[in-house]
C-alpha cells in the first residue's frame, strides 16, 4: 500500500504470505503486523476473530498495556488472536487504518474491522471486551485456533502463487499505487470471464480506494450534513463509511437516497450499491436484509 485507503476487505485483494511472531517478548498467540503481511492477517480472520492493536514504545504505560493484553489473549487459548502494529515502524499501516490516537484496538472478523476503544483501558474493561470477542467469533462460527495461523497462512501463500497473470497484474498495481492499472486489469479479467467473483470483488474495492483518495472524512460529512440533497456528497459519505468500517451506516445513507428518488439517482445508488454488496461480500449477514430493502424501493 502506498496510501491511507483505509478499512475495506483486502483479504479480497491479496493472501500472501503469513505474519511471523515479532522478535523479543510477544504473546504466544501473537502476531506483529507489518505493511506486507496485514492483508494475511485480514484473510486470517476468516478462521479466528482477531483484536488489532497499533500502539507505540513512546505512549505512556502503553508497555504496560500490551503486556496485559498479550497475558488476557493467552489466557483465551488460541480463541483470540492478537495482532499488534508499531505505529512508528509501520506508519503507513497506521495510516491505512485510519488511526487517530494511541494504541486503538480494533475488531477483526470475517475481512470486516471494527474500532474498539482508543486508549489504556483497564485489566477488567479488557477482560470484559476479550470476553465479549470471545462470544461474538462463537456466534459467528469462528471455531480456528490463533495457535495454527501460521500453517493457515503458508495455504494462503500457496494460494496466492495460484494467482492468474490478470489477478496479479491488478495485485502488482495496488502495491505500486496504480489504482487505474488495477482496475484495468480486473475489468480485462471480467470480460474474459464475467462469473469470476474475486475480481468483481476485487474491483469493487479499487473502485473505492480510487473515490475517495485523498477525502476528508469530516469535510465530506459537514458537506452531506449541508446538502442532503445532494446525490454525489450522499454516495462519498456512505463510500468512505464503508471504508472505515461502517457498514450499516453505509448501506442505510444508500438505501435512504432510493426512497423518492428519480430513476437517473436510482439508477447510481443501486450501482453503487451493488458494489458496496461487493466489497463487503455477499457471505456477510448484512447483505442479504439490504439486498432485499432495495429491491423493494427500486420496485
Amino acid at each position: 500500500m502506498t496510501d491511507p485507503y483505509g478499512i475495506i476487505d483486502l483479504s479480497t485483494l491479496k493472501n500472501p504470505k503469513a505474519p511471523e511472531g515479532a522478535a523479543g517478548e510477544t504473546g504466544r498467540y501473537e502476531v506483529t503486523v507489518t505493511e506486507q503481511e496485514l492483508e494475511s492477517v485480514i484473510a486470517g480472520s476468516n478462521r479466528v476473530a482477531t483484536l488489532l492493536v497499533v500502539t507505540s514504545s513512546r505512549v505512556p504505560s502503553g508497555p504496560e498495556f500490551l503486556a496485559t493484553l498479550r497475558r488476557l489473549v493467552d489466557a483465551r487459548e488460541g480463541a483470540v488472536l492478537l495482532a499488534t502494529v508499531d505505529a512508528d515502524d509501520q506508519p503507513r499501516v497506521a495510516g491505512a487504518l485510519r488511526v487517530q490516537n494511541l494504541p486503538t484496538v480494533l475488531l477483526l472478523v470475517r475481512g470486516q474491522l471494527q474500532p474498539l476503544f482508543e486508549g489504556i483501558v483497564t485489566e477488567q474493561e479488557l477482560a470484559g471486551v476479550i470476553d465479549q470477542v470471545v462470544q461474538l467469533a462463537a456466534s459467528q462460527g469462528l471455531d480456528g485456533d490463533a495457535a495454527s495461523e501460521g500453517a493457515a497462512g503458508d495455504e494462503d501463500a500457496a494460494q496466492a502463487e495460484e494467482m492468474s497473470p490478470l489477478q496479479q497484474a491488478a495485485y502488482d498495481a495496488i502495491e505500486a499505487g496504480d489504482l487505474a492499472g488495477a482496475i484495468e486489469a480486473y475489468e480485462t479479467a471480467l470480460r474474459e470471464n464475467p462469473a469470476d467473483a474475486e475480481a468483481r470483488a476485487g474491483l469493487a474495492a479499487v473502485r473505492l480506494m480510487e473515490r475517495t483518495q485523498g477525502a476528508d472524512l469530516q469535510a465530506a460529512r459537514s458537506a452531506a450534513a449541508d446538502a442532503p440533497e445532494d446525490v454525489d456528497a450522499q454516495l462519498l459519505v456512505a463510500d468512505l463509511d464503508l471504508l472505515g468500517g461502517h457498514v450499516e451506516d453505509a448501506f442505510g445513507r444508500l438505501l435512504d437516497l432510493l426512497r423518492g428518488a428519480d430513476s437517473e439517482t436510482k439508477d447510481r445508488v443501486r450501482t453503487r450499491l451493488l458494489e458496496h454488496f461487493d466489497v463487503v461480500g455477499a457471505e456477510d449477514p448484512r447483505v442479504g436484509p439490504a439486498r432485499r430493502r432495495m429491491a423493494s424501493l427500486l420496485f
